[in-house]
């Protein structure tokens, strides 16, 4: 808690000196350098107190470093001493182009509000708010296995004698709202470009524009895959459905049933990364890196989300949240397909034609499930036959 406000405190007082925001200092550090106490109290957990950092936890306490950083950064000394340090009139020119000459330092990676990845805007991943260390997908995978982890304790540690349940439900709900954080920054990496704004004197050795690594986008894909897309993803929670319960407060129950909206909650994190990932401008992107050295088209993302949300469990019955999903995916795919306000350009529609006639084939040979799952798939192949029929 003191780090917590000590971060704090430093984020408003930079305000005052007037400091960006910078989104992007919270990739200084490696996940490993995370840990090490010796690294993070000479620089900072991340590269400024100007950003919207992610709790530093680890999943093994013997490992655990700072939760917060509790000084200053390498990028807020050096924009301090940029705005502030009093040059000669005569010199001012010459000592300020010095101080600005170590901007390719990568502990000054600087990032504003303008810059944050979101879907039709920022287009570096490594601009974003709640991530955390040079290796997101690393750090995102340990933060989701420490929330399913965390799950198990929960009841045993929030459930009090002469208390309601509500304090367990808040409790649950921060833990849903790490993955939340968790997928966001991890999803942006499908379809990103890695930005360098150095001028070609200061030689850092990197284009202004790079695409992220082709493995790096998959291996992005296979964490969303496996801790949000999976069958399994959420066996963690089941424990606790039953004891999501609201307190009871004089009529704050009125038009809202008080009942928890476990696959509404569910279908939101899902719903937001696949919003993110077929997003017009986000598939637009991947095609048109293609062009300078990105490998992973608009084709292969798309084929990689029909097999991250069918191929688990297409001889077997499909539980809840994979019904949900799959009728999302099968959706957005057809709203791509027909594109009715001519957004997406014709790789993306190209792939999602392909992919829902890749659906439809694995959905004619998939005669095993409940009777749910058969229902399921029949309207998924009526919705597939129907959009595919006003898409020509």
């Amino acid at each position: 808690r003191e780090q917590f406000i000590t971060e704090l405190v430093l984020h408003e007082m930079g305000h005052t000196m007037g400091l960006n925001h910078n989104m992007k200092s919270s990739h200084m550090l490696s996940p490993a350098e995370l840990k090490d106490k010796s690294i993070t109290r000479k620089y900072g957990v991340i590269g400024s107190v100007m950003d919207y950092s992610q709790v530093n936890f680890s999943s093994d306490k013997s490992q655990q470093g700072d939760y917060y950083t509790t000084k200053t950064g390498p990028y807020d000394h050096w924009a301090i001493e940029f705005g502030y340090t009093p040059f000669p009139p005569e010199k001012e020119k010459e000592g300020l182009a010095k101080i600005l000459s170590r901007s390719t330092d990568p502990k000054l990676i600087f990032g504003n509000d303008a810059d944050i990845t979101y879907p039709g805007s920022g287009v570096d991943p490594r601009v974003m708010v709640w991530d955390m260390s040079s290796d997101m997908v690393t750090y995102a995978e340990d933060r989701f296995k420490t929330v399913n982890k965390a799950m198990d304790k929960l009841k045993d540690r929030f459930v009090k004698q002469g208390q309601s349940y509500e304090d367990l439900r808040n409790r649950y709900f921060a833990l849903v709202n790490q993955r939340f954080s968790m997928a966001r920054g991890v999803g942006n990496y499908i379809g990103g470009i890695y930005v360098d704004r150095s001028f070609p004197e200061q030689q850092s050795g990197n284009k202004p524009l790079t695409p992220v690594p082709a493995a790096y986008q998959k291996s992005a894909m296979k964490v969303l895959s496996t801790y949000v897309f999976s069958p399994k993803a959420f066996e963690a929670d089941a424990q606790m459905f039953p004891y999501l319960q609201r307190q009871r407060r004089g009529f704050n129950f009125f038009g809202n049933p008080e009942d928890p909206k476990i696959l509404r909650n569910v279908s939101s994190l899902q719903k937001m990364v696949l919003y993110f990932i077929l997003h017009p401008v986000t598939l637009s992107r991947a095609t048109t890196t293609t062009l300078y050295g990105n490998t992973y088209t608009a084709a292969d993302i798309t084929s990689d989300l029909v097999k991250a949300s069918f191929s688990e469990d297409i001889a077997t019955s499909v539980n809840t949240y994979r019904q949900n999903l799959q009728t999302d995916l099968v959706q957005m795919l057809i709203d791509v397909t027909n594109d009715a306000n001519k957004q997406y350009d014709p790789s993306a529609r190209a792939a999602a034609y392909y992919s829902l006639t890749s659906i439809k084939s694995m959905l004619v040979g998939a005669t095993a499930g409940d009777t749910q799952t058969k229902a399921h798939r029949s309207n998924l192949k009526y919705m597939i036959d129907k959009g595919l029929s006003t898409s020509r």
